[in-house]
Order: structure tokens, then sequence, then C-alpha cells
């Protein structure tokens, strides 16, 4: 294919060079070969490969206008031998404006279908906002499918404002979403805090156990207002330890046995771990199962409320400090302080009332599976059953997945059984 060219005069000394081709080893060798020959400069290079199709990008300058026409004759030469699209445009860089949209975020879209519609939509909505795509890339496309947008705005929007214009978006196709600010802190977290029940755990602990004393559903009444933000969480919770008073000590431990564990958190931890996270548990559960759990998967850190227990016998009261949300957010400012991170290095994850505060310190808040008024407020939301997807939030493609998979590999069969 012959070479195309914009109008260059021969007053213009800086040119952008643009190759088009079926990839293949060797193209920007040969490219560069002739640039270099004929004596131009190169200052920029971008290069990436789509379905199979190169696009290619160098920026030249030379004060020397007379090596225009030299350059222009040797690509055309190349470009038909070699069947290729080679176009060069005028670049001036004395004059060029700084990129208005210099101000960055990361938009992360997960769902199970992505359809064109929705594709079209939050385009539109973007461009309505005054936002610049500048890179859009599939992270996977399996059962999962995963988009990222880096996007660039003129003024300093914050995370919050791109999350709350895309609320209608994420409601009308059932998509998961996190907005996060494009800084080095975004691919370097290095701590990430849990809460247990309905999070890492598939169950609120509390009501299995007032299941247990004939409760259930009274103390579970009382769980539902304190997750809703519909009644004080530490009122709540002395409510329903009272309800536990005479339960014996055996009940607690064949619960553990039994405490069904969220689908993917076993694998999550694994890789985790295996990419040099601290790992925490802060519950406004019982310390008496937070601490096995925290031993039996290896975690760094367990926080929850402390059930007095005596004679083997629970008495329906709590001894010290009760876990709630602002202990929570303490807690979480507490272990980065401790660690020595920064907390746009720390991710939380929860889904009640109670999790809020502490979403909200961290670099990274994932509301999972979380109540309406979490899911306001958060950075991030996931409303997949899996919670290995908070990975992709983290910046890991599918490929990335697969590798880690296989590197952690599967933990002998000690998986808790579902309910």
């Amino acid at each position: 294919m012959a070479l195309q060219a914009a109008n260059l005069s021969m007053a213009q000394s800086s040119l952008h060079i643009y190759v088009s081709a079926h990839d293949r080893p060797g193209i920007l060798a040969e490219t560069l070969e002739f640039i270099v020959q004929v004596g131009w400069n190169v200052v920029d290079i971008k290069q990436f490969v789509f379905n199979g199709l190169l696009n290619l990008s160098i920026l030249l300058d030379e004060n020397d206008e007379n090596l225009i026409q030299p350059l222009k004759e040797a690509l055309t030469n190349y470009a038909e031998k070699k069947t290729l699209k080679v176009a060069i445009y005028p670049w001036n860089s004395a004059t060029r404006p700084e990129a208005p949209y210099h101000h960055r975020s990361v938009v992360t879209l997960l769902c199970e279908s992505f359809p064109s519609v929705a594709f079209l939509e939050i385009t539109r909505i973007f461009a309505e906002l005054d936002i610049n795509i500048l890179r859009i890339e599939q992270l996977d496309s399996g059962e999962i499918h995963v988009l990222e947008f880096v996007i660039g705005t003129r003024k300093a929007h914050s995370a919050e404002d791109v999350l709350n214009a895309l609320v209608r978006f994420k409601e009308n196709y059932r998509v998961d979403i996190a907005v996060q600010e494009e800084t080095y802190f975004r691919r370097n977290k290095r701590l990430i805090v849990f809460d247990a029940d309905m999070t890492f755990l598939q169950c609120e602990v509390i009501d299995e156990l007032g299941k247990l004393t004939g409760n259930g559903d009274k103390m579970a009444k009382i769980t539902s207002k304190a997750m809703n933000g519909e009644m004080d969480f530490k009122t709540a919770l002395r409510q329903r330890v009272r309800f536990l008073k005479g339960l014996p000590i055996k009940v607690l431990d064949d619960l553990l046995e039994n405490l069904p564990l969220t689908p993917g958190a076993e694998n999550l931890v694994q890789i985790l771990k295996h990419l040099g996270y601290k790992i925490a548990l802060v519950s406004g559960g019982f310390s008496y199962f937070i601490e096995k759990l925290c031993s039996r998967y290896n975690l760094d850190y367990g926080v929850a409320n402390q059930l007095k227990i005596e004679n083997g016998v629970v008495t329906g009261e709590l001894e010290g400090k009760i876990i709630d949300g602002e202990a929570k957010e303490e807690v979480l400012v507490s272990l980065a302080e401790k660690e020595g991170f920064s907390l746009r290095q720390v991710v939380a994850v929860g889904d009640g009332a109670n999790d809020i505060k502490m979403l909200a310190k961290a670099g990274l808040g994932i509301a999972f599976n979380a109540k309406p008024i979490v899911q306001r407020q958060a950075h991030a939301s996931i409303n997949l059953s899996d919670i290995k997807l908070i990975l992709y939030f983290l910046g890991i493609n599918g490929k990335d997945l697969q590798e880690l998979d296989g590197v952690v590999g599967r933990s002998p069969a000690q998986s808790w059984p579902k309910k």
C-alpha cells in the first residue's frame, strides 16, 4: 500500500509516523532503519497489537526541513514493498498544547455479559461529561467480562463524581463498577481488610447462634436493621448477645466447623498471600470465631468483639471495646500504620452499614453484595457471588489469574461445607 501524507510544508520539521500492518517480528526495526538512515531523531514511540493488527506511532524531530522528502520516498517504497500502511502527519512540537485531559481515573466494569448497547451508553455518558477515553483494555472475556477504561478529565473530578454519574448505567445493565484514581498506588496495594459476616463468610454468625438458642428470627430482624443503618450497631449487638446467654461453648465449636466460606474466599487468600499482601479480618462478630479463622487460613490479623464466657457457657455479655463502624475504621488505620503502608495501599471489603467508614478510609473500598446504603458510598461494588472477582479491581487480568491459580494451586480438601 502506498504512503499517505498530510499537507507537509517544507517548513515542517516535526513528524508523526503511523504504521498499520498485520503484526510480525521486525516491522519496528525496519521502520527505524529508514528513519535513522535519513537522519531524523526519534522523540517518542507507542506501539500495541490488537487482534493481530499492529498499530505503531513514532514521533520524529529534526531541524533540517530538507529531510522530509527523503523520508517520504523511503517510507513510500517500504510501504509498497511490504504491503502495509504508512502515514505521515505534521507535528508541531513548539506549539503543541498540554493534554487538556490530564486528570486520570480508571473505571473497571465487571459483568456476566456486556452487550453493544451497553458499550454505546457508557461511551455516551463519558462524552456528555466531557470525559475523554484514553485507553480501553479487556481484562477477561470468559464467564465474566471485565473491561478497563482509562479516562481523562479537564478538571480534577473525584472518583466519587465519576461513580455517581454511572449509577443509572450500573442499574440498567447489572454491571459492577470500580472507579479509582490512576496513580502508582492503584497497582501497589499491600493490605486488605475484610469484614467477616456476609463478606468473608456466607452467613451472619450471630444469627446462626441465635437459631441454636431458638431466637433466630428475633435476632435476624435486629441484624437486618443494624446492617441497613436503621439501628445503632452497639445497641443492636448488645441486644442480640443477651439472647445467647446460657449457650455452651461446645455449640460454638460445632458451628465453627460448619461455617460456610464465601465462594472464592480461600483461593483469594492464597493468591493475595502469594502476591505479598497482609490480610486482616475486622469483624463486628466474635473473636472466638475470628481468631480460629485467621489461624486456619494464615491471615495476619483478626479483630472482633469478645464474648464473655464463664465455666464453658456464654454469659450474654461482652468484654472490652465494641468493634463498631468507628472501631473498624480505627483498626484499618492502625494496621496500615503498623505495616508502614499508605492508606492508599489499603483495600477494604464489607457489606453492612458498620463497614461504611472503613470502606471510605481505604484507598479502595469495595461493597461486596452489600446493602444499598453501603453501595451508594463505596468506590466499587460487586454483586456476584465469587469474592475472588475483587482481583480484577486490583488490575489483575484473566491471563494473570490463570497463572496465579496454577502457582498457588488448590489447598487440601479443607473447604467449609455450604448450608
